[in-house]
């Protein structure tokens, strides 16, 4: 059984944003995040577990028995690993997904891989890059007095680490800690709400190199069966796919995959619930098929799947004309997209009831359309 939970308020939207997108990550080295994530939990009596794979899980119980509602977000960001160090010569592996054209002559910020102390900065001469076009590594060279490196350090774009203006906030690593942000905050509410249900928050490994986290705990069923799954990200705004300040957006499907037409469907009608009690609430609704989320591995492994995300610019840090940039997400997008997961919470209880509402409304179309098309079917001919 999971500890009590405490009473306290929850932690303010821009506090809680800095706090988490300024902690080092790359795939296979979210520990850092971990550790916050589990602190986090301790401080509001939440259950904190990992699995053998170490995707980390903050559950949240209250009252009856419900079905339960997972949230998830990934806790790794593209970036570099150090492989080989002699001298002031580096040698990286990069993480992710980034093309090649970026990345020479950028600096980077050193992180040691088992503290995320930091170790100086280095600077890249050349990019390695896949026959697809992509970074597949770098070299770089230790800059300025002090700076070290050790074989496993993270090495991180020196760009904006978080910075507010007005209500855009530039980061280096909103996909998807922004994502663990919006999972983090409704816990947070939940619990100074003391409202009902159960709710978890689930934080995978490796995303950025082939969704590794979420495909092997949904591989190895290692959700409740029962479980309604929401894949939280940012995802790309390039193209024209969302408008950022537009409010969240229900994400249908991705580049390879359509998610839970029932999903989709219920959570649509709760954003439009809260778009009419709140005049100031907006909600997008969008394939967003710049990249590939979590949700698919979730949903073709047999859970109900659904998917949120924010619109984010500069994805992967592509900034314009092939310079590295901070990432941005818009403040407004993000607690909107925290109210619907707290009314997805709070509606768990009626969503077995959601797609029969849907059914007779089209029955009723049907019903009251019959008379009429039989009447006129000869003269369609």
């Amino acid at each position: 059984m999971p500890p009590a939970v405490s009473t306290r308020s929850p932690q303010p939207l821009r506090e809680l944003v800095r706090e988490v997108v300024s902690i080092p990550t790359t795939s296979y080295l979210e520990g850092r995040v971990a550790d916050y994530l589990r602190a986090f939990a301790a401080e509001r009596g939440l259950d904190y577990s990992e699995d053998r794979y170490g995707n980390v899980y903050v559950e949240y119980r209250r009252g009856r028995a419900r079905r339960p509602l997972v949230i998830g977000a990934h806790t790794d960001h593209p970036g570099f690993v150090v492989t080989a160090a002699r001298g002031r010569r580096l040698e990286l592996e990069f993480r992710g997904g980034l093309s090649a054209e970026y990345g020479k002559g950028e600096q980077l910020r050193l992180y040691d891989a088992e503290d995320g102390a930091p170790r100086g900065l280095a600077r890249v001469t050349s990019v390695q890059r896949s026959a697809a076009g992509r970074i597949v590594g770098a070299r770089a060279t230790l800059a300025g007095r002090g700076a070290s490196a050790s074989i496993g350090d993270l090495a991180l774009w020196d760009v904006d680490l978080c910075r507010f203006r007005g209500d855009v906030v530039h980061a280096r690593q909103c996909d998807d800690l922004i994502g663990c942000v919006a999972v983090l905050a409704t816990l947070d509410r939940a619990v100074a709400a003391r409202a009902g249900g159960r709710l978890i928050g689930l934080f995978t490994r490796a995303e950025e190199v082939g969704l590794r986290g979420a495909s092997v705990a949904a591989r190895e069923r290692l959700l409740p069966e029962d479980a309604l799954v929401v894949a939280v990200e940012t995802s790309s705004m390039a193209g024209g796919r969302a408008q950022q300040g537009a409010g969240p957006i229900i994400r249908v499907g991705d580049a390879t995959h359509i998610f839970s037409p029932r999903m989709t469907q219920w959570m649509t009608a709760l954003a439009q619930q809260l778009a009419s009690e709140a005049g100031d609430f907006r909600y997008q609704r969008k394939l967003m098929d710049g990249g590939v989320t979590e949700a698919t591995s979730y949903d073709l492994y047999g859970y109900e799947t659904g998917a949120a995300c924010i619109a984010l610019g500069n994805y992967h840090n592509a900034g314009r004309l092939g310079r590295v940039a901070a990432e941005t997400v818009h403040l407004g997008d993000l607690e909107g997209l925290v109210q619907l997961l707290e009314r997805m919470l709070a509606a768990v209880p009626a969503f077995s009831r959601s797609l029969p509402a849907l059914l007779r409304r089209y029955d009723r179309l049907g019903r009251e359309a019959a008379s009429t098309l039989r009447r006129s079917a000869g003269g369609a001919r």
